[in-house]
């Protein structure tokens, strides 16, 4: 049976629209597809380099055995 290795993956999630509603979907939505998560604490920013609400921003950790182009694919579908 061939080794299936897992890489650690760290993605960086920000919202400043519907920021609250948005960012816990998100998590769902990644708990669901790649259970278990690390999750850091969530900063207030404001924005930077056009006016616009402040952004929730986090940094997520997960394992996955999907290639890089499976795992943006998987991404993007999210992130809709």
């Amino acid at each position: 049976m061939p080794d299936v290795s897992q890489a650690q993956v760290f993605l960086s999630l920000g919202s400043n629209i519907d920021r609250e509603h948005n960012i816990c979907s998100g998590l769902e939505a990644l708990e669901r597809a790649f259970s278990p998560l690390s999750i850091s604490p969530v900063y207030e920013s404001e924005a930077v380099g056009f006016d616009g609400d402040a952004f929730y921003n986090l940094v997520v950790g997960l394992k996955t055995t999907l290639s890089v182009g499976e795992l943006a694919a998987c991404l993007k579908e999210i992130e809709k």
